[in-house]
C-alpha cells in the first residue's frame, strides 16, 4: 500500500468521523431509533484518533524521504478532485437555487419564506463540504485499488 493510499484511508476516517460527531452533536439522534450514539460517538472519536496517529506518523517518516509522484499518482488526484469538485458545486447550486426559489415564493407566501434559516445553509454547506471531500478520497482510494 502506497503512502499517498494510506492518507486516502487516513483522511477518509478523520473526515467520516468529523462528520458523524458534527451531525450527532447538530441534529442529534432520532427518537423512532434505539439510541446507539454513545457507542457510535466512541467508536468514530477512536477512528478519528487512529487516522491522525496514523497521518502523524506517515508525515513525519515521509519528511525523512519524499516520495516522487508519477503520472498514475496525479491522473488518481485528478479523478479525486473532479469527483470532489462536482460534488460541491451542485451543492452549492442547490443552495443558490433553493435561496433563490424560497425568497421569491416567501414574498408571496410567508410560510415558505420561514423555512429559509441562514443555520440552514450553513449546515447543509458544511456537509456539502465534508462529503466532497470523503467522494474525493473514495474515487482516490478505488483507483489505487483499481490500478495496485
Amino acid at each position: 500500500m502506497s503512502r499517498s493510499e494510506i492518507l486516502s484511508w487516513t483522511s477518509l476516517g478523520t473526515t467520516t468521523s468529523v462528520v458523524v460527531f458534527y451531525v450527532l452533536m447538530v441534529f442529534g439522534w432520532p427518537d423512532s431509533v434505539p439510541d446507539f450514539s454513545s457507542n457510535l460517538f466512541k467508536i468514530f472519536f477512536n477512528v478519528f484518533w487512529i487516522a491522525v496517529i496514523v497521518e502523524i506518523i506517515v508525515e513525519i517518516s515521509e519528511s525523512n524521504r519524499k516520495v516522487v509522484k508519477d503520472e498514475r499518482d496525479y491522473m488518481i488526484e485528478g479523478k479525486g478532485h473532479k469527483t470532489g469538485y462536482s460534488i460541491l458545486v451542485v451543492g452549492v447550486m442547490i443552495t443558490l437555487i433553493h435561496l433563490f426559489i424560497s425568497n421569491t415564493i416567501g414574498t408571496v407566501v410567508e410560510e415558505i419564506g420561514k423555512v429559509v434559516n441562514p443555520m440552514t445553509v450553513f449546515h447543509f454547506l458544511f456537509l456539502t463540504l465534508f462529503i466532497a471531500s470523503a467522494a474525493k478520497r473514495v474515487v482516490m482510494i478505488y483507483q489505487y485499488r483499481k490500478t495496485s
